[in-house]
Formats: structure tokens, C-alpha cells, sequence
């Protein structure tokens, strides 16, 4: 935060010397180029964030293709998971060895309570497919399937929330360190 500060007393400094002419060329490059790379810095920074933890969440797809698929087998469902969760920790893995920004961790650590977040729902789901392969299931795994579902159901809203939070926290960030995000546009969703 105080380097920002700095920035942005040097950048007032700049434009009022440009205005009254007392600046040389050189200074003015090599300020500029000094925001500009910090600028780089921090979008490469948040570009490296969404980049690995996309790893986890595209691998979802995976399991949703499969699941739909009325020919795969809960086994193939089940592989799909255990994908998916490994694609999760590699990735909960790769960010929390990441340094902080400037100190902050704010965006990083979200981002790892997200991914943290669906592990916990894949594990979670995983255990409802073996009452998916029995046709009547007693009172007992009636039971048991309902904590379950009602458990995985809880985790999909904690999910949902906690991603509507990530876009404000990131949103913040961005604000903070000066950059702007883009909005998704259709090829960046697909």
C-alpha cells in the first residue's frame, strides 16, 4: 500500500512537472515504465490466481459429462470425482505457495477457501453414488442418504455464495492495485 502511495505522489509530481515543463524525457519514461510494470505485476499476479485455480474447476465438467451420461457406471462417476479432487488440491496446493501481493492475501486466500470448498463437495457427493446403485434402499440408508444430500446441498449454497463474494473481493483488489477486470465474455466462459 505505501509503494501505491508513493506512486501515486510521484505520478502527481510527474503530471504537475510535465505541466510546467520541468521534467526531462528520461524521468518521465522511466516513472511510467515504473507503473506500468507494477501494473503488469499485479494483473499477472491475479491472472496466475484464476489460471490454476481454473485447473480445478474445469476439471468439473469431467464430472458432469460423465453423470449425465446414462451409460456410465457409478465407478465412472466416482473416477471422475477423485479427478476432480486431485485436480483440486494440486491447485489449493500450487496457489498456497504462492506469495501474498504486496502483503496481501486477501484474493489468494479466497481463492483457496473456494477450492477448499469443492473438495469438500466432491468428497461429500461421492459418498451419496453408492445409494445411487440400489433400487430400494431401507429406512436406515434412506436416512443416510438424506444427511448426505442434505449436507452436499449445503456445501452447493456455501459454494455459490462464496463465489459471488470471490467476484467482490477480487473486485476490491483490483481497485486497490489499480487494474481493472474484464467482464467474461462468452469465449472466456465456454
Amino acid at each position: 500500500m505505501k509503494k501505491f502511495r508513493l506512486l501515486t505522489l510521484l505520478w502527481i509530481a510527474l503530471v504537475a512537472g510535465a505541466l510546467a515543463g520541468c521534467w526531462s524525457d528520461n524521468k518521465d519514461d522511466f516513472i511510467i515504465e515504473d507503473i506500468t510494470w507494477e501494473n503488469e505485476a499485479v494483473i499477472n499476479y491475479n491472472d496466475n490466481l484464476v489460471d490454476i485455480a481454473s485447473q480445478c474447476l474445469m476439471s468439473e465438467d469431467t464430472i458432469w459429462a460423465v453423470y449425465d451420461n446414462a451409460n456410465s457406471t457409478i465407478e465412472e462417476i466416482n473416477n471422475a470425482i477423485n479427478n476432480t479432487i486431485s485436480e483440486c488440491t494440486n491447485a489449493w496446493e500450487k496457489i498456497s505457495d504462492l506469495w501474498d501481493w504486496e502483503w496481501d492475501a486477501s484474493l489468494k486466500d479466497w481463492v483457496l477457501n473456494i477450492i477448499e470448498k469443492e473438495i469438500n463437495y466432491y468428497s461429500r457427493f461421492s459418498e451419496l453414488l453408492p445409494y445411487l446403485e440400489k433400487s430400494d434402499l431401507s429406512d436406515e440408508e434412506l436416512a443416510s442418504y438424506n444427511s448426505i444430500y442434505a449436507e452436499v446441498e449445503a456445501l452447493d449454497n456455501e459454494l455459490t455464495e462464496a463465489n459471488d463474494n470471490l467476484l467482490v473481493i477480487q473486485e476490491e483488489f483490483a481497485e486497490k492495485y489499480w487494474f481493472e477486470l474484464e467482464e467474461p465474455t462468452e469465449e472466456t466462459v465456454e
